[in-house]
């Protein structure tokens, strides 16, 4: 299960450089943890966000976030 990680907006953004701005990026806890079956999978998270710097090997972020809840976000387009 994963606890931390960083929410980003787009596919495939902090694996190719140069990453995200940081005001672009969230870093995530959860307490409860995720299951994550691919690395590009879409997530719905809800919680408490904070304007906070948090750094990792990958990016800066800019804001933090406690997660409640962590759902895969499914795509209802037409």
């Amino acid at each position: 299960l994963v606890t931390e990680f960083l929410l980003v907006p787009y596919y495939g953004a902090c694996i190719h450089v140069p990453p995200p701005p940081s005001n672009q990026i969230v870093y995530v806890k959860t307490a409860k943890g995720v299951q994550m079956d691919e690395l590009y999978q879409p997530f719905w998270v809800e919680g408490t966000f904070k304007v906070e710097n948090a750094s990792s090997e990958l990016a800066a972020a800019g804001y933090r976030m406690q997660a409640s809840k962590v759902t895969p976000y499914e795509y209802e387009g037409g």
